[in-house]
């Protein structure tokens, strides 16, 4: 998924191969893991989720996209694969859809547009590469530091924005809410983070950056 906020030409582009507006609202999905996808779709503005589910009553969350012209399924539509994903409304959601084909054509004609699908990609693939294999490496310890300290520095247009309760944090961080809860309070005993209204945020960044550099040396 990546935004097309930041050209109109390439958004009527788009527009001008869908058909008409749809609304979801709260809690109502868009995509559905393992489904094939038909059409790409043009999510105009709204909240969405995304999730995978193992099917064994454990979730994985991946966090929050406030969309705005936001395309949602151009992976799936590449490699002719189902979505990985469930893609859930957390509020009004509008969007349109889009034929593959139409999509696949502009690609071909506008190498501009392919160039910036590529990168875009590779770029989303890269964060969320990283993110998964330090999860599974690294303790959840700093796994939640580290989070903490890339939302402090605001400079990570890639990643997905945090969660507002404990169980989807905790499912953010593929752990249990009890296991989540736990790490937290010892990070705020150490005197690394704070709870906010606005979520965890570091105390001092420069702590919490030498606690995570710490990792690297055991």
């Amino acid at each position: 998924m990546f935004q097309y906020h930041f050209s109109t030409t390439l958004v009527e582009q788009l527009l001008s191969f869908a058909g008409n507006s749809f609304q979801h609202t709260k809690k109502e999905v868009l995509i559905h893991q393992d489904e094939p996808l038909t059409k790409l779709i043009l999510v105009r503005s709204g909240t969405v989720s995304f999730s995978y589910d193992v099917g064994n009553g454990r979730r994985l969350l991946l966090g929050q996209l406030d969309c705005n012209n936001t395309l949602i399924g151009e992976i799936e539509a590449l490699n002719n694969q189902p979505c990985v994903y469930t893609v859930t409304c957390l509020n009004d959601v509008q969007y349109n859809l889009i034929e593959l084909k139409h999509w696949r054509q502009l690609l071909l004609e506008q190498p501009e547009l392919s160039l910036y699908t590529a990168q875009t990609i590779a770029a989303k693939f890269t964060e969320n590469q990283k993110i998964n294999l330090d999860k599974l490496l690294l303790p959840l310890s700093y796994n939640i530091a580290k989070d903490c300290l890339l939302r402090a520095e605001n400079n990570h247009p890639a990643l997905l924005r945090a969660y507002s309760t404990v169980s989807a944090e905790a499912e953010r961080f593929a752990t249990t809410e009890r296991a989540y809860r736990r790490v937290v309070s010892e990070l705020v005993e150490k005197g690394l983070i704070v709870r906010t209204s606005e979520g965890l945020k570091p105390v001092d960044m420069a702590k919490l950056q030498e606690f995570i550099d710490a990792f690297a040396q055991i």
